[in-house]
Order: C-alpha cells, then sequence, then structure tokens
C-alpha cells in the first residue's frame, strides 16, 4: 500500500506546511525565504521517520487470520454513562492538582501561543526568529516544549506559559541533526526527543531548565518509546522487527543497552501501566508471524493474541485494559482495521468497533475512546510521503481525505459519531500515523474528559476546534494548527 502505489503529482514545499503558513503576511515573506533551507531539513527528518518505519526491515509478514469476535460489553466491573466523566488527576493523591485547561498551538505566523477553551485569554508565548511546531504542555501545565525551525537549522526550546511573547530557552539546536518529535518526562524534569542522525535516528535527552547540555541515549530506526511513571526509564521499541530491532527498558541516568525483553514483533509503540507492572508490545512468534502480549512482571503470566499484518496499540490511563488495532485481510501490511479492547487480567477480547479505525486516543477518565475513521469515498488513505517528494515541482496540490469522529463508551461498546472533517496536513501525515506514540506526549482530550480538540481545513484555512462528546456542534477555537490540550 505503501512503497508500490504509483506516485502522484508532487507537490511543492510550502503545501507540508499548514494553509495558514503558507500565506505569510508582509514583510514575513522575506523571514520565510530564509528560513525555508532549515524547513526542508525539518521535513526531511520528519517524514524519514514516517517513510522509514512504513518500511519494514524485514520481507512483508504474512498475515495470521484474527479471530472474529462478536460484539459484547466490555470486560469494565460497572457500565459508564458518557455524560457523566470525571478527571483522573495525574498527581499522586498527597500533591494539589492546579487545573490549567488550556490549549497550546501554532499561530498563522508560526509562533506558539495558548488560549483558553472558550475562546478567552489568548496568549503569545514565543517570539524570534523561529517557526515552530508540535507544542506539547509540561505535567504541570506551566511551560510549553515545541520543535523550532529558523536558518540556524532546528532546536528544541521551552518556553514559560505565562510569560507572554518571551525568547524560548532554547536546550538543543543542531544544523544538520534536526529534531522532529519530543515527549516530557511525567516529572517535567526532562525532554526526550528524536533527531536525525547518519545511523539512523537519535534519542536525546535534556534537562528541562536547561541546566545542561543534552545528552544521546540511543540511536535506532525507528524508534518509539514510554517513559516510566518515575521518570527513570523508558522502554523502547527500535528497529521494527526482525534482525537488529530491540525491545529493552533502558536507565535514563545510564548509558548502557537494556536486557533484552521479547523479540519485537510487527508494531510500533509499546506500553506500559503506571505502576510499571504490565508491559504491552508485539513479540515475533517464528518468521513473519506476530502476536500482541501482555505482560504481568510480578506474577511473569502472560496474556497473548495472534494479529494479522501491523498492529497498534494503547494501554487505559488505569492500566486495566489494551486497546488495539490490525487489519483483517490476510496481505495487510498496515496496521488500520477494527478496534479490540484486551482485558488485562483474563486475556478477554471484545469487538468494540467492525469499521476501519486508522487512530484512536484514550479519555484521560479511562471511559471513552476517540477514533478516527477514513471515509473512504474519495479512494484509499495512503498517508505514506517519502521524502524526496519535499522538494518537488509546483502547481500540484495534496488532495485530503475525511475522517469520521467517533467516540466510544468503553462500558457499553455504544458509539457516536461526532463530526466528519478534513484534517491538516501535518496532522494527517504525521500526528495519525504515530498516534501510539504521539498520544503519549500531545493530548487532543480535555482534562475532564467531555471534549476534544482538532486542526481542520475549512475553506483552505487551518482552523482549531473544541468538539463536545456529549452533543452539540462543533465550535470554533481560533485559526491555527497542532493545538495540544493541557493534562490539568
Amino acid at each position: 500500500m505503501y512503497g508500490n502505489d504509483p506516485q502522484p503529482e508532487e507537490p511543492e514545499l510550502w503545501d507540508y506546511l499548514e494553509p495558514d503558513q503558507r500565506r505569510p503576511p508582509g514583510c514575513l515573506i522575506i523571514v520565510a525565504i530564509i528560513v525555508i533551507v532549515s524547513l526542508v531539513g525539518t521535513s526531511l527528518s520528519g517524514l524519514a521517520w514516517l517513510w522509514y518505519s512504513r518500511t519494514p526491515a524485514s520481507p512483508t509478514p504474512t498475515a495470521v487470520p484474527t479471530q472474529t469476535i462478536p460484539p459484547s460489553p466490555s470486560p469494565l466491573a460497572a457500565a459508564t454513562n458518557l455524560q457523566s466523566v470525571t478527571a483522573v488527576p495525574t498527581n499522586s493523591p498527597d500533591q494539589a492538582v492546579a487545573f490549567i485547561n488550556r490549549i497550546a498551538f501554532v499561530d498563522s505566523h508560526g509562533q506558539i501561543a495558548t488560549i483558553a477553551p472558550d475562546g478567552r485569554d489568548q496568549r503569545l508565548v514565543s517570539t524570534g526568529r523561529d517557526i515552530f511546531n508540535f507544542p506539547a504542555w509540561s505535567p504541570d501545565g506551566q511551560r510549553v516544549a515545541a520543535i523550532g525551525s529558523s536558518s540556524l537549522g532546528g532546536s528544541i526550546v521551552v518556553m514559560a506559559e505565562n510569560e507572554k511573547g518571551t525568547e524560548p530557552e532554547r536546550l538543543y539546536s543542531a544544523r544538520r541533526a534536526a529534531p522532529f518529535y519530543l515527549y516530557w518526562s511525567p516529572d517535567g524534569q526532562t525532554i526526550s526527543f528524536l533527531a536525525s542522525d547518519p545511523e539512523g535516528m537519535a534519542l536525546h535527552l535534556v534537562p528541562a531548565d536547561g541546566s545542561a547540555e543534552s545528552r544521546l541515549r540511543t540511536i535506532g530506526g525507528p524508534l518509539y518509546w514510554q517513559w516510566t511513571a518515575d521518570s527513570r526509564q523508558l522502554l523502547i521499541h527500535s528497529g521494527f522487527a526482525g534482525e537488529g530491532a530491540r525491545l529493552e527498558l533502558l536507565e535514563a541516568a545510564g548509558d548502557e543497552d537494556g536486557d533484552p525483553i521479547a523479540t519485537p514483533g510487527y508494531f510500533q509503540a509499546p506500553g506500559i501501566s503506571g505502576d510499571g507492572r504490565i508491559l504491552v508490545y508485539a513479540e515475533e512468534r517464528a518468521r513473519l508471524d506476530s502476536q500482541i502480549v501482555v505482560a504481568d512482571t510480578d506474577t511473569g503470566s502472560n496474556q497473548a493474541q495472534r494479529h494479522a499484518g501491523q498492529t497498534a496499540m494503547s494501554l487505559s490511563p488505569d492500566g486495566a485494559l489494551l486497546a488495539y488495532i490490525s487489519p483483517e485481510a490476510p496481505d495487510a501490511t498496515d496496521f488500520f482495521g477494527p478496534l479490540r479492547l484486551m482485558d488485562v487480567a483474563t486475556g478477554q477480547v471484545n469487538l468494540l468497533s467492525r469499521e476501519l479505525v486508522t487512530a484512536f486516543f484514550w479519555s484521560p477518565n479511562g471511559r471513552a475512546i476517540a477514533a478516527f475513521v477514513p471515509s473512504l469515498s474519495g479512494g484509499d488513505i495512503n498517508v505514506a510521503l517519502p521524502a524526496k517528494r519535499v522538494l518537488a515541482r509546483p502547481g500540484a496540490q495534496v488532495s485530503l481525505p475525511t475522517f469520521k469522529l467517533i467516540v466510544f463508551d468503553v462500558a457499553t461498546g455504544e458509539g457516536k459519531l461526532l463530526l466528519t472533517f478534513t484534517p491538516t496536513i501535518t496532522f494527517f501525515t504525521q500526528f495519525l500515523p504515530f498516534f501510539d506514540q504521539y498520544a503519549l506526549s500531545h493530548r487532543i482530550w480535555s482534562p475532564d474528559s467531555t471534549a476534544l480538540v482538532l486542526p481542520i481545513v475549512e475553506d483552505g484555512r487551518s482552523q482549531i476546534y473544541i468538539i463536545p462528546i456529549h452533543g452539540g456542534p462543533k465550535q470554533f477555537l481560533v485559526e491555527g494548527s497542532m493545538p495540544s490540550w493541557s493534562q490539568q
């Protein structure tokens, strides 16, 4: 699906920016020309990540038929009504939870701004020569980190949310080894990020207060990881599957590789429960044969489920359920497919949605899942954009598909169609294909689990909307792209 499709007429570089960033006002045109070389480098890094992860290191796996499971109630102990949701605090019980409830986004000038969900109190929190992308909140909601691009190269920056228009603190900067993804540690002390490297992808760690230089922790390609709740370790999956692939726990403060946990199968991001007891991943059983594994490190017991093609998975916030998608077609190579839930304790699997789900996100309280289902009337979904297409002849436009946003009540299995929309190019080509990794670092759910925030293309412009899950129309928030909701 990805590497052999006929290539459409290639777009120009500006087509890979959000609509508003393609039309910089006035003097910003000159600035845009100056930074275009740096933007090309950053785009190449990000798209290389996407392309690399879609190109298996070994031959295409032969799909394993998945058992057809009739719809049934989720194995939760009690039914939950989506109309009465409450947020689950991420802090420990003896810590006060500050309710921040703000959204960070990239404005039409490529700067980072924040805003309240009702559209009030918009604050510009960055200024300077950089054009930014992928803002991510610190766990305490006091700072925002983002990826910057300028004529000097790519950078990781952090800025105080309550200080308007200040120069961001630059934690990392490189002309060639540009960063393209970042992820805060749970304690807010460290920012982990990926940067391009001659040997693949480089996972760096840098103190969020700028007290020390960044440190290269490991190299692989592709690389996915999750922090442990105490911020001392990272569960990494490197190298897809087959020879050279790794699945291990790394000490954040160390410099050695960890002990192998299993032979990685055909999946992307691994998962670890908040208490560190449950690990989830896919394991290669035999050549081109992969199964999902839920491993209890306390008891040594495992729950396993074979899958076709690739799979993408995500643990519920309380670690009781594993949601995953995988295809049913015998010759499929991607992870698009029905959405299922596995009970971590018993291994029971229940079908939540028969539709072709391409991405999904747990609500913070674990009672709902937001699923993205492509509307296929306009043709096939192909998210692979080879890096070579970034430098392209002018005139062509990327044709974006439409998606249905469906929210499922995990307890009852009922789904509600909230919206059909056209996503922005960055959301479509970078966020959705790697949703299982971005779900760990960039939140689209509100802290109280009652709404989502999405970047939507309307009238050729990138606009940000609030989508209530209890009904009612979408609510325009602001023009901009790549919104991220605070965790508190």
